[in-house]
């Protein structure tokens, strides 16, 4: 499956904490969305994105995610998310990417939100934080773990449809660059 990473998991360690067991298969690259802006949570050190028309918005289009590790991706994000599919620009072409969206606009705060101070001021805190939440997700499957049915819905729903790996839906949701 093909995602678009904006957020906390753009750091390396986070990836290698949510996604395992197919981080050195992922496939990583400087990806663009449109229409859209990263802002703070209201309640924790990381962001959320909102539309926002002529927006543009820096990140990675990762590659190589398996449904085990969509699943690991729902945990993380936690029940105020539900992935949506959107188009992204990389390596110059329009692609659908599956995006992490908040649920409700009351979690987005009205400041930015960048990587770099992220890193600085609240990475050393979260990583045990991390390292503790994904430790209790044994899922193999939608089934079990702490995902609502309307989530469990919505990741069948991104696994069904969510384009990746060079397989037949993929080109199906490519677009004119």
């Amino acid at each position: 499956m093909r995602f678009f990473f904006y957020g906390t998991l753009l750091d390396r360690d986070v990836r290698a904490m949510v996604l395992p067991h197919v981080f050195d298969r992922l496939s990583l690259t400087p990806a663009e969305l449109t229409g859209w802006q990263r802002v703070q949570a209201r309640h924790g050190s990381f962001p959320v994105i909102r539309p926002r028309p002529g927006a543009r918005l820096a990140g990675l289009l990762v590659e190589g995610i398996d449904r085990r590790g969509l699943y690991r991706m729902a945990h993380f994000e936690g029940d105020g998310y539900t992935a949506g599919l959107l188009p992204v620009t990389a390596r110059g072409q329009r692609l659908r990417a599956a995006v992490f969206l908040p649920e409700r606009r009351a979690l987005c705060l009205s400041r930015g939100w960048s990587l770099d101070s992220w890193q600085r001021r609240h990475k050393r805190r979260f990583l045990p934080r991390i390292r503790g939440w994904m430790t209790e997700f044994s899922a193999q499957g939608p089934w079990s773990g702490d995902l609502s049915w309307h989530a469990r819905r919505r990741l069948e729903e991104i696994a069904r449809l969510a384009p990746g790996d060079g397989d037949a839906a993929a080109e199906t949701w490519r677009e004119a660059a």
